[in-house]
Order: C-alpha cells, then structure tokens, then sequence
C-alpha cells in the first residue's frame, strides 16, 4: 500500500493539539508516518511536545510562516506518495487510515480522498454529518460538480477541508495561491480536480470543529468578491450558473439584508439581481436534478 504522511498544523493551540495528537496516533490503522508542523508565534505547543510526545518527529517554522505558506511547506516537504494536512483543533477518527487505504485501493488514480465528518460548533456536536449521501463513496465528477456542492443550490454538503488526503505525484507543483484569501482552499481544491479525479468517503472520518479561534465561522465581504473574481476567471470550466448562485447566497443576499450598512445604489442592485435570479432559478435544469438528488439520499438514508 503507498506511504501516507500525516501533517498535524499547529499554531499556539497546545491543548487543542494534544487531542489531535492523540486522535492521530489512536489509528486502527498504524502505517504511516506522523509529523508535528509548529508554526506557532511562542513555544506553548513546542513544550507540550516535548513533554508528552517526545519521540514524534517535530519540526518548528522559524520565522513563523503564513498559514498558506505553512500549507504550501508541508506539500513540498512531504515524501510519501500520499499525504494529509490535518488541522491541530480537529479530531481524527479511530478507522481513518483504514478508510482512507482502502478507498485508494479502489480509486488508485483519485489525485484527492475527502471524508465526511461530524460537525462540532462552539463546543456541542451537531446532529447529522457534514454531508448526506446515499453510497459509499461520492465521486467528485468535474470541477464544476465539486464547485456546485460547495456554492449551488440545494446541494447535500461537503467534505471539510481537513480530512483529504492527496496524491504526491498528482498534485504535482499545484500550490495555494496567498491571494486567494479564505476561499484559497476551495480554489486549491477546484485546481487539483481540473487535473485528477477525486471521491469523497461518506463514512465520517473526523470530528470538524468550528470555534472562536478559528476562522470557519467568519468572513468578510472582501473574501467573497475576492472567491467571485476567481469564479469569473474560470466561468468556462465551472459555468454561469453557479456563478449566479454565488452571487446570490455570498454577495447580493447578504448586501440585501444588511441596508443599514449599504449604499442606496448597491442595495438596488442587489434587490434587482435577487429578483430576476428567483425567478430563473424555477427554469433551471440543475435546480430540479438537485432536489431530486436530495430526496433520493433522504429517503434512502430512512430506509
């Protein structure tokens, strides 16, 4: 079976860490090889470290990188033929690499292996999983498949960030690009399916957790415009379509509700776009084809 490097990216969260850690090593699966990336701004994870795991290969970023540029250091470091870039403030499920292998086996030229997840906000874990599915695997068929999951309408959820795995020699020189801003791994996501095939487990695998001190619950209008205008750039590949429904949901939608701190003239467009949209939306072939495909997972997950 091909290597499999695990990242675990760790920025001053020592107690966070710790249960990644821990999450990591508790593998039902244990063949692969860990790496502890601190890229902390003071030594709190570097002492915990220390302390309890001191036989673990750790590797301190100094000077401290940005945390694109921690992702990009991790790729280029990696020397296995498959690796993972695991967040420190998540958690990691007992059969991941288990799972993870085996979808490999029956996906060997996938260039990305994604999972489902539960989902724990602020503390309390959330009912269902992160996204819905009727099979065991989800093959991700284009980028504007993987794209529409993301940003269109009706869709049954994703695979988090945190828990894929990547082919080494897929991914090639592809590299997240810093002025991609929040969205820089969706867009880094829609590149590598634009090269390879990608499928999405729908066991859950890891635990996401979103919480104040990190940024899955925020985002600013500058991010938005700036995921826009990479939308725009690639509207052959991933359609006019879906570049409406993210005008909708993340630009004109949130404009609308929000007058107080709008322009007279940007809430009018706004208002005019959201209008003609709700109506061409009813006209739609993929509108219908993704409730179908909505009730279809419903009814077969009641079963």
């Amino acid at each position: 079976m091909p290597h499999l490097d695990i990242y675990i990216l760790c920025h001053n969260r020592p107690e966070d860490a710790l249960r990644a850690i821990r999450s990591v090593l508790a593998q039902s699966d244990n063949d692969f090889t860990l790496t502890l990336s601190d890229n902390s701004s003071n030594d709190e994870v570097q002492n915990m470290v220390q302390a309890e795991f001191p036989d673990l290969h750790y590797v301190r970023r100094v000077p401290m990188l940005s945390a694109l540029e921690h992702f990009n250091r991790c790729i280029t470091e990696s020397d296995g033929a498959y690796f993972c870039l695991f967040h420190d403030d998540d958690l990691m499920g007992v059969d991941f690499v288990k799972e993870v292998k085996l979808a490999i086996a029956s996906y060997p030229q996938a260039i990305a292996i994604g999972c489902n997840a539960h989902i724990e906000t602020q503390g309390s874990l959330q009912p269902g999983t992160s996204f819905r599915s009727s099979s065991r695997y989800e093959y991700i068929r284009s980028a504007r498949d993987l794209a529409s999951r993301y940003f269109a309408r009706y869709q049954s959820g994703i695979a988090p960030f945190p828990g894929y795995v990547y082919q080494k020699m897929g991914v090639g020189a592809i590299r997240f690009h810093s002025d991609e801003g929040k969205y820089s791994d969706v867009a880094w996501l829609l590149r590598l399916r634009e090269q390879g095939p990608m499928v999405w487990i729908s066991r859950p695998l890891i635990t996401y957790r979103l919480h104040g001190e990190n940024d899955g619950l925020t985002e600013s209008r500058r991010d938005r415009l700036r995921f826009l205008a990479f939308l725009k750039k690639h509207r052959s590949s991933l359609g006019e379509n879906l570049l409406k429904d993210y005008r909708c949901s993340f630009v004109y939608k949130p404009i609308a509700k929000s007058p107080l701190n709008t322009s007279e003239t940007r809430l009018k467009i706004a208002q005019r776009f959201l209008r003609h949209y709700r109506f061409t939306r009813h006209t739609r072939l993929d509108t219908y084809m993704a409730l179908v495909r909505r009730a279809r997972v419903k009814w077969a997950q009641q079963k």
